[in-house]
């Protein structure tokens, strides 16, 4: 198994396992994310996108992305989704992903990495690389995704 930035070539297949990332009243449909992937892929200073392969199978995938604000003097990484397959779980996929986010956001010079919002099976695992919980998270939603 190896750590891998994706490639558009794995879109199908990152897609479907993104459809197993909790999404809040399970109404989104992947697919119409398919050019932000494209996007991110394209151009990477906008994002990062590492996956988990297995000799062509994604097991796992976290994404990033960097807004820049003033108080961080520039940009700062914001992981954006994270997600290990039920068949990858217990494997330290994981925690390799976490492990690239990190490196990727030092190399970029971020200021700080961000999670809002992480899932329960998530949340273990950025504690164990050294986040800490400060607490709620706000956000206005202003259209449907889809």
């Amino acid at each position: 198994m190896r750590i891998r930035r994706a490639t558009i070539q794995d879109e199908d297949q990152l897609l479907s396992l993104l459809e197993q990332f909790p999404v809040e009243g399970n109404d989104y449909d992947w697919r119409t994310g398919a050019q932000t992937f494209r996007r991110i892929v394209d151009n990477p200073a906008i994002g990062s996108v590492f996956v988990a392969d297995e000799e062509g199978t994604l097991l796992g995938v976290v994404t990033l992305s960097y807004p820049i604000a003033i108080r961080c003097a520039g940009p700062y990484a914001c992981i954006e989704e994270f997600i290990v397959d039920q068949r990858g779980r217990g494997k330290g996929i994981g925690g390799k992903l976490i492990q690239a986010a990190i490196e990727e956001a030092r190399s970029k010079g971020c200021y700080e990495l961000q999670v809002n919002r992480p899932s329960q099976s998530g949340y273990p695992v950025y504690i164990r690389y050294g986040w800490k919980d400060l607490g709620a998270h706000l956000n206005l939603v202003f259209g449907k995704r889809s």
